[in-house]
């Protein structure tokens, strides 16, 4: 695999705050993921993990509530160090999105982002009847979050997006995810792909993934590995498991032709929620160079783009995210308690692409 395009000149445009609140020692990353269970939402089966406390004790119900949704062939685990480190602050979910991890597949396989979103509205009005909560979504996940924020407005506080796999139409090669993706838009790929994912034992998709998704996947060691290989191992004994990848990046490359109310752009322009973005400087699926106009795409936003970060922050950079996701629920909460001050404008005051006096760290 060539070496990742280093986009760190970039990240001089982030604006981001980050909260300087004392957080829980990083959770290792081959640790037990927390307990889930099946949720009913519109006659299907939703897989859901909600996120202990830090300190394992109960969780404090009357905390805001965060959903985490998960990109293109992840799962509700991914969240598992970044929601652990927000638990004090937050009454943590996970979800496994239709066709992934253990939540059943949508009818006849329809997979689509807004039937996603729709699904996730749906289980907010079980999780948070009463009130907005806040949004993290990773790459796919961010696109399927954008879609709710703008479609179920009243539903959401705040959204952060990690890598959101936003189109890319330029023309050019200098750019993250291979243009060849398009192909599987043409009739009659599916099975192909579907066959070449089979084809791909356990253990070397997990390798492979973190060669992809890790700006230095070094950091991982054979038990993550190995833990990692072991869940897709239980995965590859479902049916629809390669289906699902194939169907969902086709369903996610058809909304990037979409014209009108629910393109990306489209639906970014009506999400009126503060909005944090942030990148990997080494993001191979999702250009880096992307960051600044999907940030500015956005009314209320601010940016964060880490150095020598690949497309999972949340799990590569875990305390360097949740304390930008932290700044930015902290900013949503005092421009509510400021009497006259509109809650859903929020930002740091510095647009996006230019520096701020605070920006979040790259570590630590």
């Amino acid at each position: 695999m060539p070496p990742a395009p280093d986009r760190g000149y970039l990240v001089a445009a982030s604006n981001a705050r980050a909260a300087q609140d004392q957080l829980p020692v990083e959770p290792p990353v081959a640790a037990p993921p927390a307990a889930g269970r099946f949720l009913s939402v519109d006659d299907r089966g939703v897989y859901v993990r909600e996120i202990p406390a830090a300190d394992g004790g109960p969780v404090d119900e009357s905390l805001p509530v965060t959903l985490y949704v998960h990109g293109l062939a992840g799962s509700s685990t991914n969240f598992d160090s970044l929601a652990t480190l927000l638990a004090g602050h937050t009454r943590g979910f996970s979800l496994d999105l239709p066709g992934f991890g253990r939540s059943d597949p949508p009818p006849r396989e329809r997979y689509s982002l807004l039937d996603d979103a729709e699904v996730l509205s749906g289980l907010l009005r079980q999780l948070a009847p009463d009130r907005p909560v806040h949004l993290v979504g990773n790459s796919l996940g961010g696109m399927v979050c954008t879609a709710l924020a703008a479609r179920h407005p009243e539903q959401v506080a705040t959204m952060s997006l990690i890598s959101p796999a936003v189109p890319d139409l330029r023309l050019t090669q200098d750019r993250g995810a291979d243009p060849r993706l398009a192909l599987l838009l043409a009739p009659g790929t599916m099975p192909a792909a579907v066959r070449r994912l089979a084809s791909v034992g356990p253990l070397a998709r997990a390798q492979g993934m973190a060669a992809l998704c890790y700006g230095d996947p070094s950091v991982l060691t054979d038990d993550d590995l190995r833990i990692a290989a072991d869940d897709l191992g239980w995965r590859y004994g479902l049916p629809w498991v390669h289906s699902s990848t194939v169907q969902s990046l086709r369903s996610l490359m058809r909304s990037y032709l979409r014209p009108g109310p629910w393109s990306f752009r489209a639906a970014a322009a009506r999400v009126a929620v503060p909005t944090l973005v942030i990148w990997g400087a080494k993001d191979r699926l999702v250009d880096a160079k992307l960051a600044v106009p999907t940030a500015a795409a956005f009314s209320d936003s601010r940016l964060l783009i880490l150095a020598d970060t690949g497309h999972v922050s949340m799990m590569e950079q875990p305390t360097a995210t949740a304390r930008a996701v932290l700044a930015l629920w902290q900013d949503a909460e005092t421009a509510v308690d400021v009497p006259g001050a509109d809650p859903r404008r929020t930002g740091s005051g510095a647009p996006p692409g230019t520096s701020a006096t605070a920006v979040a760290p790259s570590s630590s």
